[in-house]
C-alpha cells in the first residue's frame, strides 16, 4: 500500500465540495404566506380567541 499522491482528493473531501457546491435556498418565516386552504381555519382561530 504506497502513499497518496499529493493530489489525490479522497471520498471525504469530495462530498465535502460537493455540499458547498449546492445553493442555500432559506425561507424568511416573516415572508411567508399561510396557504389558501389554512387561511379560513387560521382565521376561525383567531376570532375565536379575540385576536
Amino acid at each position: 500500500m504506497g502513499a497518496l499522491p499529493k493530489n489525490k482528493i479522497t471520498r471525504v473531501e469530495q462530498g465535502k465540495r460537493r455540499a458547498g457546491n449546492k445553493a442555500m435556498v432559506k425561507k424568511d418565516p416573516k415572508t411567508t404566506a399561510v396557504p389558501l386552504h389554512k387561511q379560513g381555519l387560521v382565521a376561525s382561530i383567531r376570532k375565536s380567541l379575540g385576536l
